[in-house]
């Protein structure tokens, strides 16, 4: 590609690591999961997102509607599908997780963890009980 305009950018930005604009991914949890917008808009379809997660934050039992493959940048990163072992990973593991799969997520302790996810759809989260956003 020759240019932004061709792939797919409006203006050239960049925003240094120190200087991310987080906000909280829900506004009741100002403490909780942070959420930056890397491109698209999760309000409408497919986004890449950079999550951070407080160390020790263990989301609880959820699904999306939209599948997303992530990438554990920071952090020991622990994902759990319903009735499966956890999966606990370091800064380069990937994994990816099927639409409407409920699943855990948690930080373990130590750092915050980020992760980086593509969504190919709309962001939602879909709570299963009422284990969301608890602290260890």
């Amino acid at each position: 590609m020759s240019n932004l305009s061709e792939a797919g950018a409006a203006q050239d930005t960049f925003t240094t690591g120190d200087a991310i604009p987080w906000k909280p991914a829900d506004p009741r949890m100002p403490n909780g999961v942070q959420l930056y917008v890397v491109w698209g808009n999760p309000n409408e379809g497919a986004s890449g997102l950079l999550l951070k997660f407080p160390a020790g934050t263990d989301v609880g039992w959820h699904w999306h509607t939209a599948a997303y493959q992530s990438v554990v940048i920071q952090g020991r990163f622990t994902h759990t599908l319903n009735g499966a072992a956890p999966q606990t990973s370091g800064p380069g593991s990937s994994y990816s997780q099927p639409a409407r799969l409920v699943h855990n997520d948690k930080c373990e302790e130590g750092s915050d963890c980020i992760v980086f996810a593509y969504f190919d759809g709309k962001l939602d989260f879909k709570p299963v009980g009422d284990t969301v956003y608890r602290r260890d």
